[in-house]
């Protein structure tokens, strides 16, 4: 993706709630499942590296099948790759039949050579997806972009997932960039780590005549957010379904 397109995506993600990399990482995930329905399904290339993974991860499975029935009613494309799957899951569950009878007693060697070493691929490119997006970000801060500077002060910032990864696989790229955004979600976690405090000395029965800041009432919702990427909205009182 262009590096002015990615800034301009970027800049629209910042000004929304939650993480921006994990919104732009969904985009991802989307755009790889679309491609993949409409375009990639009988593709010998893709076949294999579905077939190496052992299809997709939980989500993105159900993230497959909502967008085909959402889009097209019949699951054609679920049906055309996961038959590919089940005929190549046949023959390696016959071999670990046949192992497991030649040699009892070997389950866990077995289990362990045969696993997957290959993550989903829609999880591999929303991975790629999100370092780029990071690459980008760091890079137009380290140039001093103040607009891209003030929508992410204005955010709700980069989770710490991403903040870390980027710490451990790249910040040394652009030092400046990387320093402003770990001070500023220094200063972000001990703000409201002041604030969950405080909420929780007003629950105290003694201190229940104290009312609680818009802030305070709030700051458990925003550390959340830097845990997990999700918008604040998300917190609430459904219980998820498995």
């Amino acid at each position: 993706m262009p590096f002015a397109l990615t800034l301009v995506r970027l800049e629209e993600a910042l000004r929304k709630p939650g993480c921006a990399v994990c919104r732009l990482e969904h985009e991802a995930a989307l755009n790889a499942v679309d491609h993949l329905l409409w375009e990639h399904t009988n593709d010998p290339q893709t076949r294999r590296e579905v077939r190496s993974a052992g299809g997709f991860c939980p989500a993105h499975t159900r993230l497959l099948v909502a967008m085909e029935l959402s889009r097209s009613g019949p699951a054609l494309g679920v049906n055309l790759i996961y038959e590919s799957l089940v005929e190549n899951t046949l023959e390696d569950l016959r071999k670990r039949r046949t192992a497991r009878r030649m040699s009892p007693g070997m389950g866990l060697f077995r289990r362990t050579r045969h696993a997957p070493a290959v993550e989903c691929p829609v999880c591999q490119q929303m991975k790629q997806a999100g370092m780029n997006v990071l690459s980008s970000f760091m890079q137009a801060l380290e140039e001093r972009d103040s607009r891209l500077r003030e929508a992410y002060l204005q955010s709700d910032g980069i989770c710490l997932k991403h903040l870390r990864g980027w710490m451990d696989e790249a910040g040394d790229r652009f030092p400046r960039a990387t320093d402003f955004v770990l001070e500023d979600t220094l200063e972000r976690l001990k703000k409201h780590r002041a604030e969950m405090l405080e909420f929780i000395r007003k629950q105290n029965w003694e201190y229940r005549e104290e009312p609680l800041t818009p802030e305070e009432r709030r700051a458990w919702l925003k550390v959340l957010t830097l845990f997990t990427g999700l918008p604040a909205e998300r917190f609430d009182h459904h219980l998820p379904e498995f």
